[in-house]
């Protein structure tokens, strides 16, 4: 009965940690716990069920977190890449050619190349598409 409390109490413990982080770091070790828990019912040998709860763990380790990770995807786009897709103003012309060009997007100002080296005067509406490096690459607005 106290293997059975003690596995209890870990399934809280990885729940509370999986609920913390939600980067699928403690999922595996939850289902193992719980498995492990359940064969405490059946049998009172320490060993195994440690070892069920360590095969659980692994097994869904490997095999369950390659979907959790291809269809867990962030539904907020962090840092630089929430600018793709954005509209700006540009603030000094962007020619390629001189490596010369800023816009001012969400309050920021960034410096800016065109996307097919077109030049693109001051006042004009861009449209972020992609970052190479620190320098946006914008299109302008029809």
């Amino acid at each position: 009965m106290l293997l059975t409390i003690i596995w209890l109490i870990l399934v809280v413990v990885f729940i509370i940690v999986e609920i913390s982080t939600a980067a699928y770091i403690s999922l595996w070790f939850i289902l193992g716990s719980l498995i492990a828990m359940l064969s405490s019912f059946i049998t009172s040998n320490t060993v195994i069920q440690i070892a069920v709860f360590l095969f659980v763990s692994f097994v869904t380790l490997i095999t369950l977190r390659p979907f959790a990770m291809k269809y867990a995807k962030p539904a907020v786009k962090s840092n630089v890449e929430a600018l793709i897709d954005k509209e700006g103003i540009v603030t000094e012309t962007i020619n390629n050619i001189e490596n010369a060009g800023r816009i001012q997007v969400m309050g920021q100002d960034w410096a800016a190349l065109s996307e097919n080296d077109n030049i693109i005067e001051k006042g004009k509406k861009v449209v972020i598409l992609n970052i190479k490096g620190i320098k946006l690459i914008v299109k302008e607005v029809e």
